[in-house]
């Protein structure tokens, strides 16, 4: 019962086996391309890797992802038919959680707009709000979007999520389904969209969004490139109804040199940076889903499929 490694997100090979190796030592561990004997793979740790050069594994039993996202993955015609198990912390990814924080206070302490004055040499104090009064709105309510969630509002700031399914939280305030939406965003001065991509989010970031929000609003998309329309951001932007913007993911990746992105004086473009993807992270949850297989136990972070996430 082999795991197969194949070229992770950041570091090496072989710093990634010996992650993993730490916490399961009896791990029959195989660096890509070194398959071995494929009927011996049970298990596929998957990191920067095309799964069109995937060999057939007719023992595998399920396939871990290093990152959050999975479209690409559910969407690949060489998928296979496996459970997809979920790698990242059950409780939240510290690096997410610190990178949310930081650009929610960013645009609360108005940097975008302070740097444009040092820019044009201008020395004028932005009015500012207290966290109590400004509105911060998360798209998604999941393992990454609720730690920074939960920490914005133990800062005092009025914090509220939008999720798909009906919830209840006794600190956070919940909005629940697709009629929930609009009364959502027209309540939140900074958006913060954390969602899965599926075909339900896909470009859920787009001009009737960002109408439904109040003017002066800013948005920050961690989620994926895919959820965001640009044409339409920078129509808000330019209009002026948003006041600022901050990207850590595009569509494609990396963001084409033409895109007018790169040089809107309003956007801050980030290198997809929010996580740091490591065997010491990760490494623990890989060790749990094949100590888990190996007891015949149902594993505790399967992805729905059918639903995306």
């Amino acid at each position: 019962m082999a795991l197969l490694l194949t070229p992770p997100v950041e570091g090496t090979l072989q710093t990634w086996r010996d992650g993993i190796l730490a916490e399961i030592p009896d791990l029959d561990i195989r660096l890509w391309p070194d398959v071995g004997d494929p009927a011996d793979i049970h298990y596929l740790l998957i990191g920067r890797f095309d799964l069109a050069d995937l060999p057939a594994l007719p023992n595998l039993r399920f396939l871990m992802p290093m990152f959050a996202g999975i479209d690409h993955l559910v969407a690949h015609p060489n998928m296979p038919d496996v459970p997809i198990v979920r790698t990242g912390p059950p409780e939240g990814d510290p690096a997410m959680t610190e990178y949310a924080i930081l650009h929610v206070l960013r645009h609360h302490r108005h940097m975008p707009d302070y740097l444009a004055q040092q820019r044009r040499k201008e020395w004028t104090v932005i009015p500012q709000k207290l966290p109590r009064h400004q509105r911060v709105g998360f798209m998604g309510f999941g393992t990454m979007a609720e730690p920074p969630a939960r920490a914005l509002n133990s800062l005092g700031f009025d914090v509220a999520a939008w999720v798909r399914k009906e919830r209840q939280d006794s600190d956070i305030e919940m909005f629940c389904g697709t009629e929930a939406l609009p009364v959502f965003l027209g309540r939140t001065d900074i958006l913060v969209c954390l969602l899965p991509l599926t075909g339900e989010t896909e470009g859920i970031l787009n001009a009737d969004t960002f109408a439904a929000l109040p003017e002066g609003a800013a948005v920050i998309n961690l989620g994926r490139g895919a959820h965001l329309v640009d044409e339409d951001l920078i129509a808000a932007l330019d209009s002026g109804h948003l006041s600022a913007a901050t990207l850590d993911a595009t569509k494609p990746e990396p963001l084409p040199g033409d895109s007018p992105l790169w040089l809107h004086e309003r956007v801050t473009i980030m290198p997809h940076t929010a996580r740091r993807v490591r065997p010491d992270t990760v490494g623990p949850q890989v060790a749990e889903a094949v100590r888990l297989d190996r007891a015949g136990k149902p594993q505790i972070w399967a992805v729905d499929r059918s639903a995306g996430y």
